[in-house]
């Protein structure tokens, strides 16, 4: 029997510096959007699962949201959570949250903050590189395996 999975949450787009203030939006725009229609491996992480505000939906912070539904993820949540966690490397950030609502095994949040010293040192720069060290924070596992023993 299957079960019921929906996963949402947002994306907390990182500003540059003063000079031009969303430059960091556009590139995660641009990623976002090289995002394949389809993903061919499962599970899926595609284009159509993101919003991404256009300037009227930005006042500093450049809100990215996400939502999707799947059937039995919970038995693949540690991939999806491996697959996401390789597009955070391609973003640029402050923090981001995921609800994630199991019909078999109940509701879960997780939360990635940036290490915030990274900022001036990375950001700053002419060619900034997007965030790949972060804290990751969750009271929820990210497999789970012993919950779905029982």
């Amino acid at each position: 029997m299957a079960h019921h999975t929906i996963i949402y949450g947002r994306i907390n787009g990182a500003t540059w510096k003063t000079e031009d203030y969303y430059k960091l939006h556009r590139m995660n725009i641009e990623i976002i959007n090289s995002l394949p229609e389809n993903d061919s491996e499962f599970p899926w992480i595609n284009r159509s699962m993101f919003s991404v505000p256009n300037e009227q939906g930005i006042f500093r912070d450049q809100i990215i949201t996400f939502g999707a539904s799947y059937r039995t993820l919970e038995y693949e949540w540690h991939l999806w959570i491996e697959k996401f966690e390789e597009l955070l490397t391609k973003l640029f950030w402050f923090d981001v949250t995921i609800h994630a609502e199991f019909e078999m095994i109940g509701d879960h949040k997780y939360d990635w903050i940036i290490n915030h010293k990274l900022i001036k040192d990375n950001w700053y720069i002419e060619f900034p590189k997007p965030i790949i060290d972060w804290e990751f924070e969750s009271n929820s596992p990210r497999k789970f395996e012993n919950l779905l023993k029982k």
